[in-house]
């Protein structure tokens, strides 16, 4: 235990250990901070300066209510088929077709062939010419399709509120020359969109079937939809449960790259410290010292994290209080200690392994690939896989994915801390080896580098 609290008290006396805080903290405030107060404002009646298409998700619906909030589904193609081909009328007029391979933004220019081959399914799809597609007139796509909003439709009622107008009544022609009407069924439709894929030739396009879903499957929800949602959330999740998720989403992104930062100079500095043939003379175990500093910096590095949650957490329990519904008070904490702390200790048991296997900095770079691979390749919601490094969750909402893939997530989890295990169990084993001098077999490696850097240079001037 007391060395345990020295290696607490060493890590919060360190530089790094406050940039890390300061990047969880950017991160906080960039992404969660101020979500939990809009939602119980505009639950409370107080109006929020956001427009979206999500109703408050703490406040009850009536069947008096004007907007029952959005939902993303795949029962309306008709709906679907008119966003995703205004994108891709967009991004054909441009040359200009947005991927997201590894998750980042990657413009995609394609060649006049390709073009050319874009305009005929352009064409396709709507029946049009090329010459009426250029000189598309007012009204042809509605006011909003999906995420895509056209101000120019847009209308204010007396209060200065945003009033999106109906299709039938912006346009109530069945002229496909002056509103889009699908020439194409939803299959063939499909079909003609997996060819947009190859022809772009990146992952994450707009024209995947879960993007095409995704962006531009989104409807009204009825007020029975509405209501069943208010009820998860005040019945399933205790109110405080979707905020935890979000929350953790969010901070598993910080939790999943930069302890490793951490981790990697703690052990690095007893080398630059001077300090490594004291460490390996004195009277305390490998296994003592390995997990001390292990669990010490799993301890600090939560820490932070827990007290962040307050800023959500304790005006949840006043709404609850408030208005008499009963909250999950542990929800934070239990998420954090089941969601976040497998990776945060995956991640500090791989810096604690290649640190005291390399003596270098090389776990910096295999813990960035991983993550930037892990976000990459994941969804935002609802695709946990079992070797996913993060959690996502994305969403206020969506009690029912995390509860059909509770199974999933739980062996992930037990096999990142697995492995996090085994990792602690191999650092401390290598770290005895070095205290005992026996170091030929932890630097095989090095020796066998040293022989191919020799055997290179012997036939370079051979």
């Amino acid at each position: 235990m007391k060395c345990y609290r020295k290696e607490c008290r060493r890590i919060a006396s360190s530089l790094i250990y406050y940039l890390f805080i300061a990047i969880l903290i950017f991160n906080w405030f960039q992404n969660f901070h101020g979500i939990t107060q809009t939602e119980i404002d505009m639950a409370n009646g107080i109006s929020s300066n956001n427009f979206g298409f999500n109703r408050p998700l703490l406040k009850e619906p009536t069947k008096a209510d004007n907007y029952f909030g959005s939902k993303t589904s795949e029962d309306d193609p008709d709906r679907i088929m008119m966003g995703v081909t205004r994108m891709l009328l967009m991004e054909y007029k441009n040359n200009r077709y947005a991927t997201y391979p590894v998750g980042y933004y990657k413009a995609i220019t394609l060649s006049s062939e390709e073009q050319s081959r874009v305009l005929e399914i352009l064409c396709e799809i709507t029946g049009l010419t090329e010459e009426q597609l250029n000189h598309l007139p007012k009204g042809y796509f509605p006011a909003v399709t999906g995420t895509i909003i056209s101000t120019d439709n847009l209308e204010m009622d007396e209060n200065g509120n945003i009033v999106v107008p109906s299709e039938t009544t912006t346009n109530p022609t069945n002229d496909k020359t002056k509103k889009f009407i699908s020439q194409v069924t939803y299959e063939h439709f499909k079909e003609l969109m997996h060819e947009m894929e190859t022809i772009i030739g990146e992952r994450g396009s707009n024209y995947s079937e879960e993007m095409m879903i995704t962006y531009f499957g989104i409807s009204e929800m009825t007020y029975e939809e509405a209501y069943a949602q208010y009820q998860q959330t005040i019945q399933e999740d205790k109110v405080t449960n979707g905020f935890a998720r979000l929350f953790c989403d969010y901070i598993g992104l910080v939790l999943g790259l930069y302890p490793i930062f951490l981790i990697v100079i703690i052990w690095l500095k007893d080398q630059s410290d001077n300090t490594t043939e004291l460490i390996y003379s004195r009277k305390i175990s490998s296994i003592q010292l390995v997990v001390c500093r292990y669990l010490a910096s799993i301890t600090m590095i939560l820490i932070p994290v827990l007290l962040l949650s307050f800023e959500s957490l304790i005006p949840l329990i006043s709404f609850g209080t408030e208005h008499q519904i009963a909250v999950d008070y542990f929800a934070y904490i239990k998420y954090i200690l089941w969601w976040l702390l497998p990776t945060t200790m995956i991640v500090c048991a791989l810096g604690t392994f290649f640190t005291l296997l390399t003596d270098t900095p090389i776990a910096i770079i295999l813990q960035f690939v991983w993550w930037t691979i892990d976000k990459g390749i994941t969804n935002l919601s609802g695709d946990t896989q079992i070797i996913t490094l993060m959690i996502r969750h994305n969403t206020l909402n969506g009690y029912e994915l995390i509860q059909k893939d509770m199974n999933v997530i739980c062996i992930n989890r037990f096999i990142m801390a697995g492995i996090s295990i085994l990792l602690i169990a191999l650092s401390v084993w290598i770290l005895e080896q070095k205290r005992k001098g026996n170091l030929n077999a932890i630097n095989v490696y090095k020796r066998c580098l040293e022989h191919l850097k020799n055997k290179f240079s012997f036939s370079h001037t051979k």
